[in-house]
């Protein structure tokens, strides 16, 4: 497709970002304007395009107000984006002329429908939808408006005011149908990403649907800057097309409206010049918690599409970020609980590149007899030279049940470790606890410890409590700084780098820890060393 290095001249504008005191928020969430500018210059992020919590949580007009002092502590690199609400409700606008001369007036160039308590029935909003059509303002509306069927709700709405600019935010990597047919269907839609991270999407979407309609977006202040800025500056896709990707398109759809460029910092950070480059990471990189499909695999259950996710379409993924080797298990052996189908996949894979993946294997009590089981585990880990122990909360199981513990015997007398998505069928965390006590041979990794701080402090406790307990990072949320968090709090070497790939693009998960504000030989140590010592402690290899 061209050129996949990225060079200086690309400027980062991020189209989605929120400041302000909000409801539910953990203490250690991100949220002011300060936290905001502190990431951005982490990140080298020229400007965003903000919104203010008070405007979406509390009255739109009031809210908007307040965002043109806190954009007076960042000249030329904060943009205000108004909530609005129906025309004609009480203290907002009454006519579409006034709301856009008032937006004129004060420089805006965006708004934003966020979900609550009005309809976007014609009936409802179509005189204000019209007006913002007929000045072509982008709009920014949130995947949240709809729970059940996403094409059949955006749908007329995207082709009822097909002149307006609409900007879908906050999708996830399930909504994949719903979003490429309404991508396909509806040339106004434009698409932002610091969700969306799905398996190849950049350069799916920029062959499907060119890169004039997809933007840079971070989530910001509750999602890690460095995330997504990962997933463009690793996208192979030409320069040209990451340049307008990561700023150029949403300059044009504000009118002009462009930041003043940051500076670069941590110059002689050799992680964040290979990231600049976009070019592989020449530190080593272990994946510690990924999914595989078959071969030629594309879609995983009736609701998931992961483009080219079988071994070959994960392992060119990850030679062009530099990911060494992959720990995976399959998709279907877990998930579906089909584990001997499942162990047989990733099987292959080892097969085909048996020094870049690490076989993790699937056992299902609820379909295997103790017999099975037992042939099950010599077959993977002596004959197969299998690394990992996979349960799953789709088994309804507590893994401490008694017909897990032959395999956890097993796993400990020959130092392999398990990968635990903990939930409450399962135990949760302190039945991780519980296993790392009674099997402390075995080391017992917590999957998704960088979900969310709540959980993140559960599993740093359980981290401090036992020695062969670790954190593995990954899930969409990608929360802002809870890497930092985890370091401060289990230690540096009890972190550990996964994707959870093909459900989500590697790429982003990997931006997440290289952006993080922690010295180059602690990440290096959560990107692969810290993995690697949990390998080094299988004796089967040996």
């Amino acid at each position: 497709m061209g050129s996949v290095v990225s060079d200086a001249t690309i400027r980062y504008f991020d189209c989605h970002a929120v400041v302000g005191p909000r409801p539910m928020k953990h203490p250690r969430t991100r949220w002011s304007v300060g936290h905001l500018i502190e990431d951005m210059d982490l990140a080298e992020i020229d400007g965003a395009l903000i919104a203010h919590a008070s405007a979406l949580h509390y009255d739109a007009c009031y809210g908007n107000a307040r965002l043109k002092t806190e954009c007076s502590a960042a000249p030329g690199r904060l943009f205000i984006v108004w909530n609005i609400v129906p025309l004609g409700e009480p203290g907002f606008f009454t006519t579409g002329d006034r709301l856009l001369s008032a937006m004129d007036e004060a420089g805006i160039r965006a708004v934003r429908l966020t979900p609550g308590h009005f309809s976007l029935h014609p009936d409802m909003m179509g005189e204000t939808l019209h007006a913002l059509e007929e000045a072509r303002v982008l709009t920014l509306i949130d995947a949240g408006w709809t729970d059940r069927d996403m094409f059949s709700f955006f749908h007329p709405l995207f082709g009822r005011y097909p002149g307006l600019p609409f900007l879908l935010i906050n999708a996830v990597w399930p909504h994949q149908r719903f979003v490429h047919r309404l991508m396909a269907l509806h040339e106004n839609l434009h698409l932002e990403f610091s969700s969306y991270q799905i398996n190849r999407g950049l350069e799916r979407y920029v062959v499907d649907f060119g890169d004039e309609r997809l933007l840079f977006g971070t989530g910001m202040t509750e999602k890690s800057p460095g995330a997504a800025r990962f997933f463009i500056d690793y996208a192979q896709i030409p320069v040209e097309s990451k340049r307008r990707i990561a700023g150029g398109n949403l300059t044009r759809l504000l009118k002009g409206q462009t930041p003043v460029a940051a500076s670069e910092n941590r110059m002689d950070d050799p992680l964040l010049r290979e990231a600049r480059a976009g070019i592989p990471l020449s530190v080593a990189v272990l994946d510690a918690h990924a999914h595989v499909l078959h071969e030629e695999g594309q879609n995983a259950g009736h609701n998931y599409i992961m483009y080219d996710g079988d071994a070959q379409g994960m392992i060119e993924v990850n030679g062009w970020t530099g990911i060494d080797r992959i720990a995976m298990m399959s998709w279907n052996g877990p998930v579906c609980t089909d584990a001997v189908d499942g162990n047989d996949i990733v099987y292959r894979a080892i097969r085909r590149y048996p020094d870049r993946v690490i076989g993790v294997a699937v056992i299902d009590p609820t379909h295997m007899t103790p017999q099975e089981i037992e042939a099950e585990i010599k077959l993977r880990y002596l004959e197969q030279g299998f690394a990992g122990m996979k349960p799953y909360p789709h088994m309804n199981l507590s893994y401490e049940d008694e017909r897990f513990t032959d395999w956890w015997v097993f796993g400990d007398a020959h130092g392999l470790y398990a990968l635990l998505h903990v939930a409450p069928q399962t135990g949760g965390v302190a039945a991780v606890g519980r296993l790392a006590e009674r099997f402390p041979a075995a080391s017992w990794i917590i999957a998704h410890a960088g979900g969310s701080y709540a959980f993140a402090e559960e599993v740093a406790a359980c981290v401090r409590a036992h020695p062969n307990v670790y954190a593995e990072i990954t899930l969409t949320p990608v929360t802002n700084r809870v890497i930092e968090y985890l370091v401060e709090t289990a230690g540096a070497d009890r972190v550990l780098f996964g994707s959870d790939a093909p459900m989500r693009d590697p790429r982003p998960q990997l931006g997440w820890v290289v952006w993080a504000d922690l010295p180059v030989p602690i990440r290096e140590r959560i990107l692969g060393a810290n993995f690697q010592r949990i390998l080094d402690r299988n004796r089967l290899k040996k």
